[in-house]
Formats: structure tokens, C-alpha cells, sequence
């Protein structure tokens, strides 16, 4: 994992750099209060944060499944718990990095 977050390298400029990482690789991202498409805004969060909590809940379910499910093999159940880890990382980042964002100014 990264020694640094999101949290921990925004950047002076209008818009600012922001780390997501995937699996073993960063992608970096930038975020400006400007964009006139889709400036980021506190209430992103909210929807971004709803995803998490549904990626989690279906994590819960695969795990569950994995466990209770004897036609199949539960390794083979769980394969997908890596992905949805990842995409929880990443989004709970992305939400991080629109909170960041869209607080400058206030």
C-alpha cells in the first residue's frame, strides 16, 4: 500500500493531483473546483460512498456464499472478493479525493 494518501498530497493549484491506487498500480487523477462539466462537489461523496457500502455488502455476500454453498468450490467462490476489495479502495480514495477538492474555497 502507498505511504501516502490522498489526504496527504493535494496540491496549491486551481486543480489538484490525486493518487488512486489499482491493485499494484497508481493512476493519478486531477480534481479542480473549475471544471464547468462535473466540478467535484460534498454531495458526490455521498453517492460515492454508497457504492462503497453496497460493494461491501456484496462482499459480505460472496463470503457468505463461499461459506454456504457446497455445489461449488469455495476458493472458486471467492475470487471475486480481491476485485470488490480494490474497488472499495479506490472509490473510498476517489471520494477522499472530491472531498479535498470541494472543500477549497470554503
Amino acid at each position: 500500500m502507498a505511504s501516502e494518501s490522498v489526504s496527504t498530497r493535494p496540491n496549491t493549484e486551481s486543480g489538484s493531483p490525486h493518487d488512486l491506487w489499482l491493485m499494484q498500480e497508481m493512476l493519478t487523477v486531477g480534481l479542480t473546483r473549475d471544471s464547468k462539466g462535473f466540478p467535484p462537489e460534498a454531495d458526490h461523496c455521498v453517492e460515492i460512498n454508497r457504492m462503497i457500502q453496497g460493494l461491501a455488502r456484496a462482499a459480505r455476500s460472496v463470503v457468505y456464499q463461499a461459506g454456504t454453498d457446497t455445489t461449488q468450490d469455495a476458493q472458486f467462490a471467492m475470487q471475486p472478493i480481491d476485485e470488490i476489495a480494490a474497488a472499495i479502495i479506490l472509490l473510498s480514495q476517489l471520494s477522499e479525493a472530491v472531498r479535498i477538492e470541494a472543500s477549497k474555497g470554503n
